[in-house]
């Protein structure tokens, strides 16, 4: 029996490269290339930033501190406005188990987002991750067993990022399911869906 859902935010709850990324993304690699960017490291950042964290990208690639301080203040003067969640997360008043929104970034960016997205009432905690490491999920993840008294196999990670959030699941024995909103590789995930709706329907199975 499920008793907990842990779900991502970025790409998972709202399209965050559709919506903020492909917007600034240009303008930042310009700025960035002007201050030493190389081809290689512009060519990892191209293919990996729709998926990882700036800062995990980053100390991944040994970025100078000019580099990466253009990278930071793009992410942080993002315009969040217009954002708007993906119209299935209105299933998640009707999911009954405890949910947990775990997101990887700036606590101020983040929790501006959950606020401009008007989601935080849909969660009973929400935990920002301000590592560098790609790995900081796996010891959140941890933590929620603790606080919450729950065995690994009751509990269900729901997010796009088969590095993050889907490989911290699986380390710890979770059921998890990857989300694909674009055409995203995929990972070692327990199952795969296209959107909530899938996540509703594997929930109703494993009642």
């Amino acid at each position: 029996m499920i008793k907990l859902l842990i779900l991502d935010l970025d790409n998972t709850l709202f399209d965050t490269y559709g919506q903020l990324a492909v917007k600034v993304f240009d303008d930042m690699l310009l700025r960035m290339r002007k201050a030493g960017l190389t081809k290689k490291q512009e060519e990892v950042l191209r293919r990996e930033y729709p998926l990882t964290g700036f800062r995990i990208l980053a100390k991944q690639l040994r970025l100078s501190d000019e580099i990466k301080r253009i990278g930071m203040s793009t992410y942080k003067n993002m315009d969040l406005s217009k954002i708007k969640p993906f119209p299935d997360v209105k299933l998640l008043k009707n999911f009954k188990q405890r949910k947990i929104l775990v997101t990887s970034g700036t606590k101020e960016v983040q929790l501006r987002k959950v606020d401009i997205l008007g989601i935080k009432d849909l969660f009973d905690e929400i935990i920002v991750d301000e590592s560098s490491n790609p790995q900081g999920k796996q010891k959140i993840f941890s933590k929620i067993l603790s606080k919450y008294n729950v065995k690994p196999n009751e509990v269900m990670v729901i997010g796009d990022n088969a590095k993050s959030e889907i490989n911290a699941g699986n380390n710890l024995g979770m059921i998890t399911i990857q989300i694909l909103r674009r055409q995203l590789l995929r990972g070692k995930a327990d199952y795969h869906v296209k959107n909530l709706y899938g996540v509703k329907k594997i929930l109703e199975k494993t009642k």
